[in-house]
């Protein structure tokens, strides 16, 4: 890095920042419960961004060019130049790098690295399972990285991350009939268990999704969200509070006024740079600027925004942070409250999709449960659209709350009034 920094000194730049980061896996492929391939990789990525300023210092254009680690310094020229040469054509209203020095953090050592395969490799060779189903197949990946930031204006930062995946598929039989769910497991090295839970959680959806009947339709349903998408659905608030969609216009949230209706629960939702069995625990942004804590939301009442440094200035933000997890406050009812009232809970979609510029959303329903507050069934197929401008009227969510890697929400949100199309 030390040579590509001075070739970016002489290069007539602006300003430029430099974002090296080395990433090293261990990955596990298993058939049934029977290894297949295992390997070990270390990948190095190198990007850099120059920053060219117009003759009267109004705008600023920028350019990014990925540096092979192999390069010669006539090679890295190269490149420098043709950056340089693309940012004279973007006209950004001038904004600044982040200024200052910061201390790095300790590298995370890759012998731990196999310790960590080695436990989840016995955590899924543990996964019990019965005459009617059985594991497939699974993929496992170990990720450390560390990650070196510089720039024009003095930040040299370094730090350590890193996540665990998993891909697992099972199937499930009965009656001469099989299904095969797949299920993304990520979390980090302190959450192993993580894995047991969702196989768990998978089987059961697998034997319920047998047992299913089609989707009964209605036209303004009540439904409880409880999968992992109750992350998309208040993914919606944080990007209403981002600097960049606010800078732009399309963004509703407004500081010191309300979002949510009178009769919804309130909504209280913090960013916070780490957590407890998360993998986003970076504490630098792609800027090079600290992650801190921030308060976007209390009692339904926007607070603060949060998002980059250009869109920050040009929002003439004090204080910014990027997001790297999130706590969703609960509600004021009980799961068990919310269910007395009847309800489609919703617990997986093909895809759940959230579009906060025209808030709509919606998806196709893989497994659902049908209940009148008493008893339920498992349905499956049709799909769920709604919009938040009427929802958001009178939302309610469970006062218990769970972690899906780097957010905490809580464990169900009522919806009224959305549409339910049936098979």
């Amino acid at each position: 890095m030390d040579k590509l920094y001075e070739i970016l000194e002489k290069s007539g730049a602006s300003d430029f920042l430099i974002r090296e980061t080395t990433t090293c896996s261990r990955e596990a492929f298993f058939i049934g419960q029977k290894l297949d391939v295992g390997r070990a990789k270390k990948v190095t990525h190198t990007f850099v961004t120059v920053y060219v300023d117009s003759e009267d210092g109004k705008f600023r254009g920028s350019a990014t060019k990925e540096i092979h680690p192999t390069s010669t310094p006539e090679e890295m020229e190269k490149e420098i130049r043709s950056a340089l040469f693309a940012a004279k054509f973007v006209k950004n209203p001038w904004y600044p790098v982040v200024s200052g020095t910061k201390a790095g953090e300790a590298e995370t050592e890759a012998g731990d690295m196999d310790e960590e395969l080695v436990r989840i490799i016995k955590t899924l060779q543990a996964v019990r399972t019965e005459a009617d189903e059985k594991v497939n197949s699974y993929e496992i990946f170990v990720n450390r990285k560390k990650t070196h930031i510089r720039n024009s204006k003095g930040v040299d930062v370094s730090f350590s991350s890193g996540d665990d995946e998993t891909e697992l598929v099972i199937n499930v039989k009965k009656d001469g009939h099989e299904i095969e769910l797949l299920r993304e497991i990520t979390f980090s090295g302190e959450n192993v268990d993580r894995i047991t839970e969702e196989a768990g959680k998978l089987f059961v959806s697998g034997h319920d999704r047998l047992d299913a009947k089609p989707t009964t339709q209605q036209e303004h349903g009540a439904v409880l969200l409880t999968g992992d998408d109750v992350v998309t659905f208040f993914r919606y608030f944080t990007a209403h509070t981002n600097a960049s969609n606010q800078y732009m216009g399309v963004a509703k949230a407004r500081i010191g006024e309300k979002m949510t209706g009178e009769e919804a629960d309130p909504l209280t939702i913090r960013l916070v740079p780490a957590m407890e069995g998360s993998t986003r625990k970076e504490p630098y942004d792609s800027d090079g600027n600290p992650v801190t804590e921030c308060l976007l939301f209390e009692d339904g009442i926007c607070r603060n925004f949060w998002g980059s440094t250009q869109h920050a200035y040009y929002m003439k933000m004090e204080n910014t942070t990027s997001m790297n997890n999130a706590i969703v406050s609960g509600g004021t009812m009980t799961e068990a409250e919310l269910r007395k009232i009847p309800h489609l809970e919703i617990t997986e979609f093909s895809c759940f999709d959230m579009d906060p510029v025209s808030g709509t959303f919606g998806g196709e329903i893989r497994l659902g449960y049908e209940s009148d507050g008493k008893t339920r069934q498992a349905v499956t197929s049709g799909s769920l659209s709604g919009n938040y401008g009427k929802v958001l009227k009178n939302m309610k969510f469970s006062k218990e709350t769970r972690q899906i890697n780097n957010f905490i929400v809580p464990c169900a949100v009522l919806l009224e009034d959305v549409s339910i199309a049936g098979c």
